[in-house]
C-alpha cells in the first residue's frame, strides 16, 4: 500500500507543471491523499524537487524524470488554471488520472483524482490534494 500512494505521490504532482506556468527553482510539494471507500486515510507525502528551466517548458520530461511508467495527455492551460489526464503502466496494471492546478505566483494548489484495479485490493480510487511552493533557487 505504502508503495501504490508514492508512486501517486511522485508521478502526479509534477506533471501539472504545464508550458510558462511554473517557474524553474526549488519547490516543496504538500500532498494529502484521500482512498475513496478504504477505512484509513493515507499520511500525507511531501517533497522538494528542484525544477530546471528544460523541465519547466516541458511538462513530459517531469514525468518522466520520475516514473518513467508514466505519460500525460490533454495537457490544457487557460489562464492560470492547467488540467490534465495521466495514464501509468506498472507491474502489470494501468493506473489512469486527470487533475486541475491553480497557479498564484510562485505557489498553486489542486487535487488529482487517479483509478486503477490492483490485484489485491481491487478497484482503487484516490484523490490527491496538493499544495506547492517555490522555495529558492534550487540548490543542487
Amino acid at each position: 500500500m505504502k508503495k501504490l500512494v508514492l508512486v501517486c505521490a511522485v508521478a502526479l504532482p509534477v506533471v501539472a507543471f504545464a508550458k510558462g506556468s511554473v517557474k524553474p527553482g526549488q519547490w516543496h510539494i504538500h500532498v494529502t491523499h484521500e482512498m475513496v471507500g478504504a477505512p484509513f486515510t493515507p499520511p500525507p507525502t511531501d517533497l522538494d524537487e528542484c525544477i530546471t528551466p528544460q523541465q519547466a517548458d516541458d511538462p513530459k520530461q517531469m514525468v518522466q524524470k520520475n516514473n518513467k511508467d508514466c505519460d500525460p495527455v490533454d495537457i490544457k492551460s487557460e489562464g492560470n488554471k492547467v488540467t490534465f489526464k495521466i495514464t501509468c503502466h506498472k507491474n502489470g496494471s494501468t493506473q489512469t488520472g486527470s487533475g486541475e492546478m491553480v497557479y498564484a505566483g510562485e505557489s498553486y494548489t489542486g487535487s488529482i483524482t487517479v483509478e486503477m484495479d490492483h490485484p489485491r485490493m481491487g478497484h482503487v480510487k484516490m484523490v490527491n490534494h496538493m499544495s506547492g511552493k517555490r522555495t529558492g533557487d534550487c540548490t543542487k
